[in-house]
């Protein structure tokens, strides 16, 4: 998959900016603060629909602006293809649209067809950092390749909202139990599902990971990733097997926690809860591992993300490097300049240009107060 061109209006600090994007390995560089990760956002936005900076979509806006346009062609194996959206308001409300190919379609229908990875120093913290950080990461690793999974997410967060809410109704205005039933049912539905390719895609995950880890750590230490089912109070559940992840599964342990949500008002299980166990010779990488094994972990696991979808759709996603290349140490930018080079197109994000080195024709933009040059 490669990206030709890029325009985005009244995105962030860009009032216009149209880029033609030949090359396999594009290094946005100057100071801080002048643009450069905004043009990353840009092609993820473009890609996802959202930000991987904020939830609120209207930041993204030029200041004072109240309509903004992102617009990306791309090639992958299917054809050429271009994806727009726009955001404006109008009568005092926000609406967004979404073109593929110049048709508009929803959602679900357009997350997964230009598919791209991004690496950025927050995601050096997938190791030691929260759940939240690593099921989010795996989430949009599987729903890249997988549109029904993206849409039993949607689904499941809807009723989650819905049940805690009711959770609290009940706790707060004494509302009878009896309510909880059909939301249950659909949340016992939801979860097990979710799981279940969740575990599923874990089996092909971990081989990928255990693969780059051994590359980039040139040893004999071996990274395994383990699904973890977890309650609130950090209680790991059982079965943590595919075949045993069942709707009753999760009937019988809403069952049992009941009480203690209504006390609590949300809900203490599900796949919202859950997280990755990352070990490195059966010891806990979290826990035990040292600064240098963590973050050779975590650029494991996001150059598994590339190959996972490489190995699902048959094509590499972009990458989407943010200000990264400064925080590794030659070994591991060497590691993963090595991996893309030729072979996986590249947007890099750094201050100084002397950090990449001329990979497959590498092209070169200056960036300063929100103006690009192609040096």
């Amino acid at each position: 998959m490669k990206i030709t061109s890029l325009y985005a209006v009244n995105f962030r600090n860009y009032s216009s900016c149209q880029l033609q994007l030949p090359a396999m390995i594009n290094v946005f560089y100057g100071k801080n603060a002048q643009g450069k990760t905004n043009i990353l956002e840009a092609i993820f936005y473009g890609a996802f629909g959202l930000s991987h900076r904020t939830n609120t979509e209207e930041e993204l806006l030029k200041l004072g602006s109240d309509a903004m346009a992102v617009g990306i062609a791309y090639e992958s194996f299917s054809g050429v293809h271009e994806v727009k959206l726009k955001k404006y308001r109008q009568q005092q409300k926000w609406k967004k649209e979404i073109f593929l190919d110049g048709a508009k379609v929803r959602p679900k229908e357009h997350y997964g067809s230009l598919n791209t990875v991004m690496f950025s120093p927050e995601d050096l913290q997938l190791v030691k950092g929260e759940p939240a950080l690593r099921r989010r990461f795996f989430d949009m690793q599987i729903s890249q390749t997988d549109p029904l999974y993206y849409d039993l997410l949607v689904k499941y967060n809807r009723v989650l909202l819905q049940r805690n809410r009711l959770l609290k109704d009940i706790r707060d205005n004494g509302s009878k139990r009896e309510a909880l039933q059909p939301w249950n049912q659909e949340f016992m539905k939801l979860a097990a599902a979710i799981t279940r390719k969740r575990m599923l895609a874990l089996n092909k995950l971990e081989n990928i990971v255990s693969e780059i880890y051994g590359s980039i750590a040139q040893n004999q230490e071996q990274l395994k990733v383990r699904y973890e089912l977890k309650a609130n109070n950090g209680e790991l559940l059982y079965p943590t097997n595919t075949a045993a992840i069942s709707e009753d599964f999760y009937g019988e342990n809403l069952a049992q926690r009941e009480h203690i949500d209504i006390l609590r008002g949300n809900t203490g299980i599900g796949p919202h809860r859950d997280d990755l166990q990352l070990l490195l010779n059966n010891i806990s990488l979290r826990s035990f591992g040292s600064q240098g094994q963590q973050r050779s972990g975590a650029l494991a696991l996001k150059l598994s993300q590339l190959e996972y979808v490489h190995r699902e759709i048959g094509e590499f996603p972009v990458l989407l490097l943010d200000d990264v290349m400064s925080e590794l140490d030659d070994s591991r930018r060497a590691q993963l300049l090595l991996f893309i080079d030729g072979r996986v197109q590249t947007f890099i994000t750094v201050n100084d240009r002397e950090l990449i080195p001329d990979l497959a024709g590498n092209a070169y933009f200056r960036i300063e107060n929100g103006v690009v040059w192609q040096a």
